[in-house]
């Protein structure tokens, strides 16, 4: 596993070795690297799972409007979905 090192420190799994601010620390235990990201030496995971609805259409615009794959919007869910239905050749 590799993490970004965010504040500077001596790995004293590995004799003591230096890592600066902007290194990648390397090391095969992830409880290792678990625990200096929660120590603030290293970046932390994100820990939101990416949207199920990102990259998918119709995206709800608000007001009743869902935006299409090509950018038109459209009034009304049901509609929303057979345009873009027809868009994606369905």
């Amino acid at each position: 596993m590799k993490r970004k090192v965010i504040r500077a420190f001596f790995d004293k799994t590995d004799a003591n070795k230096p890592y600066s601010k902007g290194d990648t620390y390397s090391h095969s235990d992830g409880d290792r690297i678990s625990f200096l990201a929660e120590k603030g030496f290293l970046e932390q995971k994100s820990k939101q799972p990416p949207s199920p609805s990102e990259g998918e259409y119709p995206k709800h615009a608000g007001g009743g409007y869902y935006k299409l794959s090509n950018g038109e919007k459209v009034n009304g869910k049901k509609e929303a979905e057979k345009a873009q239905a027809e868009l994606d050749g369905d």
